[in-house]
């Protein structure tokens, strides 16, 4: 019941601040699925070649694997947004050539250039509203093999170009998603909270900006400078006040 409830909730959201029918296109193809890490969606794309194949185990070059983590062209022209989302995450070598679980906002960046998925994603118009729709559904308490995963999932929250399709009342929608699972057992990370605040200019957090320069320029101002700026993984007091911020936010 308490589900169903929540997802009437989240659909009446949707309706309120919809402006055009496009930017919800393709959203009924969502599947949500229990005990799953990830929802599903009816045009979902199967990667023909994957690891423990003759052609992944015989391929020549690094290039040569990473191509087979490429969505044909013809699929990338039909494929619905949230349907590249899911195969995009679902690619192979998705999130796998990352040095460690704690590379921040510029690993990730760099991780998702090495697939045309993201690059077509990052082209879309609703890619926001899309990203918003596919995240309430995960669970991240059911993503012990998947975590690597959902976390390259969370840190599209921090791609300027899926910022851009949003409003502030949508991101303040990634927000409370985002929020809504930061306590279950994987929990979501806290920097995509920082940096949808951060494009929005929130005031308490450009005042913290302000009052500590030193964090700013590391983490926010230079977050691309370092593979590790962005990760909050065990900053327990600093977490907490992020997360303080996030609440107000939504509810300002």
């Amino acid at each position: 019941m308490r589900m169903k409830a929540n997802n009437l909730l989240f659909l009446l959201f949707l309706l309120v601040f919809c402006r055009c029918t496009d930017d919800f296109a393709g959203f009924d193809k969502i599947i949500p699925v229990s005990g799953a890490c990830f929802p599903d969606v009816s045009d979902k794309y199967t990667y023909p070649i994957v690891p423990g194949m003759i052609e992944w185990q015989t391929a020549k070059s690094m290039d040569e694997v990473f191509g087979f983590c490429q969505l044909p062209d013809e699929v990338l022209n039909t494929i619905s947004t949230p349907g590249l989302i899911d195969a995009l995450i679902h690619a192979p070598l998705f999130g796998l050539s990352l040095i460690s679980s704690s590379v921040g906002v510029k690993g990730w960046h760099h991780n998702y250039e090495q697939f045309n998925s993201a690059k077509e994603l990052f082209g879309r118009k609703n890619a926001g509203s899309a990203l918003i729709a596919y995240y309430r559904y995960v669970c991240l308490n059911c993503c012990r093999q998947n975590r690597q995963s959902a976390l390259g999932l969370e840190y599209l929250f921090t791609k300027d170009e899926i910022l851009n399709t949003m409003r502030r009342k949508e991101k303040k929608e990634a927000v409370w998603v985002i929020l809504s699972k930061h306590k279950q057992i994987y929990g979501s990370e806290v920097f995509p909270l920082i940096y949808l605040m951060y494009s929005d200019q929130y005031k308490p957090l450009m005042d913290y900006a302000r009052d500590h320069p030193e964090w700013f320029k590391n983490n926010l101002e230079g977050v691309f400078n370092s593979p590790y700026s962005g990760y909050y993984g065990s900053r327990e007091e600093e977490v907490e006040l992020f997360v303080s911020f996030a609440k107000k936010y939504i509810n300002d």
